[in-house]
């Protein structure tokens, strides 16, 4: 036996005995077959510290990474005003798969890559609607002379989230490294404003601007319309039925929804011929043909990436515990709950008041949906949006992206002064 072959015979003995190995943010260490699992502190790193901020450069990020929520509203501003900044957009996936949703405005940088923790390091603003935990995970966090503005993607969102739930300590760890980086966030009401102190627990100052997406419902929704059907290739006379539950936490499947009758109890209320948009929550995107049946009634809208867009070409829309039909009701079109494990999902998730409280006709099962349906009373309903929204203190009025953007020229202002 040579040297080499009996060093790595020793160390093959070694590892059997001990061996540390790297999990995320856990260290896994064996010892004589005894695993133990220890969690690592997260630290930030150095990525990137020598390299300059680019002041006029402002990073966009969404939950889904596609080009959508308030991120979509704020951008579309900015290059409406013709403003002379950098926008950059991460995208969850091949930049390719994304490039003909956005304006040529934006460059598009794939998540989690070399090229988007360069940008994330010289971007002198970040605009983000959910916490960062993967980039707090891998160490990255804001610099001292880059601004984060928070958005949230909730609108008065009834489920509960964040730390209104059971946290891991990582968890916990990685709420509070994200609520100290953020600088401003973003409400559209006297509810969300304490929401938002619970969910980031820091020194962010909170702006009542309302939600810049749904700027939208306060303008001329004829040309979204349009474009809703002319991508989803529907008539432009078909009265519109979009169907969105929400995801459950133990994947459970609740899309039981009878299309035909709904459909039929909606031309006999509102007369005209209906179709309905059904949209999967993204969780559960990939397994959208099998939830959605077939019917030429029925469209599925899954691949659609702009929620809002939606809500404004439809008519109606029917949800459960979805904070999309939040938004909707600032259209005055009906909205209907239809909630089927509404007992199951309290004790799972939790809901931050009873859904009975809400504008909206709530309905267990298909026969008392149509039955609310057949009732819908539309004074009575439009009293109790306005009563609704009273009590969140609503401070929704149409201009919410202009006021963001507002901001954002002060802070690249007060930068070029400097």
């Amino acid at each position: 036996m040579d040297s080499e072959e009996h060093s790595q015979n020793q160390l093959s003995s070694l590892q059997r005995i001990l061996s540390v190995t790297d999990i995320g943010l856990y260290r896994r260490i064996c010892v004589m077959g005894i695993r133990v699992k220890i969690r690592k502190k997260i630290k930030q790193k150095n990525y990137y510290r020598e390299l300059s901020i680019v002041k006029n450069k402002i990073l966009f990020r969404t939950v889904s990474g596609s080009y959508t929520c308030n991120a979509k509203y704020i951008a579309e501003e900015i290059i409406r005003q013709k403003l002379p900044y950098e926008l950059v957009w991460i995208v969850n996936g091949n930049v390719d798969k994304f490039e003909e949703d956005f304006p040529k405005e934006i460059r598009l940088v794939c998540a989690k890559t070399a090229q988007d923790f360069y940008e994330h390091a010289t971007a002198k603003i970040w605009i983000d609607n959910e916490r960062r935990n993967c980039y707090i995970q891998d160490g990255l966090f804001k610099r001292q002379e880059q601004r984060y503005i928070q958005t949230f993607h909730g609108s008065f969102g009834i489920k509960k989230t964040g730390p209104d739930r059971d946290l891991s300590a990582t968890d916990m760890e990685i709420m509070e490294i994200d609520s100290k980086m953020i600088d401003y966030l973003t409400s559209n009401g006297t509810w969300t404003t304490a929401f938002l102190k619970r969910m980031f627990p820091g020194d962010g100052k909170i702006l009542k601007f309302g939600h810049p997406r749904n700027d939208v419902f306060f303008k001329d929704g004829t040309k979204i319309r349009d474009k809703v059907c002319t991508k989803l290739n529907i008539a432009p006379s078909k009265n519109i039925l979009l169907y969105a539950p929400t995801f459950r936490d133990d994947g459970t499947m609740c899309y039981s929804l009878d299309y035909g009758a709904v459909l039929s109890g909606l031309k006999g209320k509102f007369g005209g011929e209906w179709i309905a948009l059904a949209r999967v929550h993204p969780r559960f995107a990939d397994l959208n043909g099998e939830i959605i049946p077939e019917g030429e009634s029925i469209v599925n809208a899954t691949w659609y990436s702009d929620m809002n867009e939606l809500l404004v070409a439809a008519d109606v829309t029917i949800t459960d515990y979805s904070s999309s039909i939040y938004d909707f009701m600032l259209s005055a079109k009906p909205g209907f709950i239809y909630a089927e494990d509404v007992d199951k999902y309290e004790k799972m998730r939790g809901l931050y008041y009873p859904l009975e409280s809400t504008p909206f006709p709530v309905a267990r099962n298909n026969a008392q949906l149509l039955e609310n349906i057949k009732k819908f009373d539309a004074n009575a309903y439009a009293e109790n949006v306005r009563l609704f929204l009273k009590s969140k203190g609503s401070v929704e009025s149409g201009v919410a992206s202009e006021k963001v953007v507002e901001l954002i020229k002060k802070i690249i202002a007060e930068e070029e002064g400097a």
